[in-house]
């Protein structure tokens, strides 16, 4: 008889790599993913070698071909650079790192993965013959001996076990955007001021500022861009840290009062951080919201044959954090960790990456704090 597959609640960067670095072992495993096949996660993340370098091992690729493949500016021939020197607060950022397109780099992943998309987890029940699941399409299966939550930030995995494990929301406002603009304008506008690097971030008026390239092709490109700041207290009418998931494309005219304010802005800031062409793009109010479980109570789960990686068991804050490279890194161990098949094995797991956890939080606190502070040196753009 062949093994229960193991079950992966999310089909994220955390959870495909997970489930590749198993299949590659020979273990069998299903993914469970709320959303649908379709694109959705057209946007640059900036990779480590620490990160991609194991990475490259698992999917017996060089670097070279490895970036060709993911990098934000693959289609034009670029590797994705990131000059450090163009960044407020590089912290992690080097020269090595560089900046990969994260739908192509999850699609690369996720090659030979059985995936069940729109799959998603509603809730979890310990039974004494095992753990049954309730997905979204009204399905359930029963004994599951082995699960592991790598369903993110709002994790049901988490919640459905760990009804008190909440979410703090640092004092932070954040605002994001995605903009497409034709080739022509990019290489006039953006090309020039970039001057190679993927993306650039600088300080005007107390806030915190960054565009970066999240694709170009040979018609078009798409950018990002970041607008953010300290919250001013209750009386800001930006900052909504209690807000529904629902309303994240909710933005106040304030915010675009405060983008009408910025003065002297050099490109590629000057034609990003204009209100008018900002109301036309895709917007959405960011929270920085940071999580971390208590070890003791990743030990029981693990005695009921439950597993939390990536965001689930330790949700960093978007702006500042690395949530994409230790999320893979979690990926990646815990994947050594199963396929060792020794007892307490992976609950040693847990002992050894937890300490990573709490300091790769501590850091991405500490690092949204430099990126706002008004005394940090300005970038020359």
């Amino acid at each position: 008889m062949s093994p229960q597959p193991l079950s992966i609640i999310g089909a994220g960067l955390g959870g495909v790599t997970l489930g590749r670095a198993l299949l590659e072992r020979g273990i069998p495993v299903v993914l469970y993913e709320r959303a649908t096949s379709a694109p959705r996660h057209g946007y640059g993340i900036s990779l480590h070698a620490s990160t991609y370098k194991p990475l490259l091992k698992m999917l017996n690729m060089d670097e070279s071909t490895f970036r060709k493949s993911v990098a934000v500016d693959a289609a034009v021939g670029g590797n994705g650079a990131i000059d450090p020197k163009r960044l407020v607060c590089p912290r992690e950022v080097t020269s090595t790192s560089f900046r990969a397109h994260r739908e192509r780099l999850e699609k690369l992943i996720r090659q030979g993965l059985d995936i069940k998309w729109e799959h998603g987890l509603e809730k979890l029940d310990q039974t004494p013959n095992g753990t049954t699941l309730y997905l979204q399409n009204e399905s359930s299966i029963e004994g599951q001996t082995c699960i592991v939550g790598a369903d993110g930030v709002h994790s049901l995995t988490r919640k459905s076990i760990l009804r008190e494990a909440g979410l703090d929301v640092l004092p932070f406002v954040t605002f994001n955007g995605k903009r497409k603009v034709s080739r022509t304008t990019f290489d006039d506008v953006y090309a020039p001021a970039l001057r190679g690097s993927n993306v650039i971030e600088t300080h005007n008026n107390g806030a915190f500022l960054q565009v970066s390239v999240n694709d170009i092709t040979t018609d078009q490109a798409s950018v990002s861009w970041v607008y953010s700041r300290p919250a001013k207290g209750s009386s800001d009418h930006c900052f909504k840290p209690n807000r529904l998931l629902s309303d994240a494309t909710k933005i106040p005219n304030e915010f675009y009062q405060e983008v009408t304010a910025l003065e002297g802005l050099s490109p590629p800031f000057s034609e990003i951080f204009d209100a008018d062409k900002m109301k036309e793009d895709r917007v959405l109010t960011w929270l920085m919201r940071t999580s971390n479980v208590d070890l003791p109570q990743l030990y029981q789960l693990a005695s009921n044959g439950i597993f939390l990686m990536g965001d689930s068991a330790h949700s960093q804050a978007i702006l500042g954090g690395e949530g994409a490279n230790i999320a893979i890194s979690d990926g990646l161990t815990l994947a050594e960790a199963i396929a060792a098949k020794q007892g307490e094995t992976i609950t040693n797991w847990y002992s050894k990456r937890f300490p990573a956890w709490e300091e790769s939080l501590k850091t991405s606190k500490a690092t949204i704090e430099d990126m706002h502070k008004e005394e940090a040196p300005k970038v020359k753009v």
